[in-house]
């Protein structure tokens, strides 16, 4: 009874996010955190966002029936053009390793950039990281030079993240310097790419 619930809810994963690009194609869920956004101003076209989507949820359907405890209720995956980030605190090496393989196992992913850490995380840790955030990303809003729907981030140990593609390298910098301006970030990883470079 208790895997047939596990598979019922991994399902619901899936469902919920084919629905959302289905009901409608110019609003999907982007990034860890979610938030609604219009495709039409993205970087990435609308058919890349809903790959992105079930690719998000495939990966958190096949670490739900793994692991939940361990593993599911632990990382946060973001997907952004079929690269992967993962992002969270974990208590063995093995169970980093697990997230990896299910990662690289799903298709159309292109890259994998695992950045689970080993170790424990308490409810302050949280908001530390939750208030990182979601500062940047009301400077991002408030920035009429920053796109902000082009970009996804998310935070662990007072790390920040940043994933998504910048118009260029202005508007890179305009971010990196939102984040760096951030009290009790420790190191900022930057995994955003340049719509020129990309485009070549």
């Amino acid at each position: 009874m208790k895997n047939f619930l596990k598979n019922k809810i991994a399902s619901f994963f899936i469902v919920v996010s084919a629905l959302c690009f289905l009901a409608s194609c110019s609003q999907v869920i982007v990034g860890g955190a979610t938030s609604t956004s219009m495709v039409i101003v993205q970087e990435r076209s609308s058919k890349q966002a809903a790959i992105d989507i079930l690719i998000k949820a495939k990966i958190e359907e096949a670490m739900f029936s793994n692991d939940y405890d361990k593993l599911f209720s632990k990382v946060r995956v973001i997907v952004y053009e079929g690269r992967v980030l993962l992002v969270g605190t974990v208590i063995e090496e093995s169970i980093k390793e697990t997230a990896n393989q299910i990662s690289w196992n799903t298709k159309n992913v292109k890259e994998v950039a695992n950045y689970i850490t080993i170790g424990k995380n308490d409810l302050i840790d949280y908001f530390k990281d939750t208030r990182i955030s979601l500062e940047l990303r009301a400077k991002m809003l408030a920035d009429k030079k920053v796109s902000e729907v082009n970009f996804s981030v998310t935070t662990e140990n007072r790390i920040l993240y940043l994933v998504g593609v910048a118009q260029n390298n202005k508007e890179l910098n305009k971010v990196i310097e939102h984040a760096s301006n951030i009290a009790g970030v420790k190191k900022i990883v930057n995994l955003i790419e340049l719509k020129d470079l990309k485009d070549e």
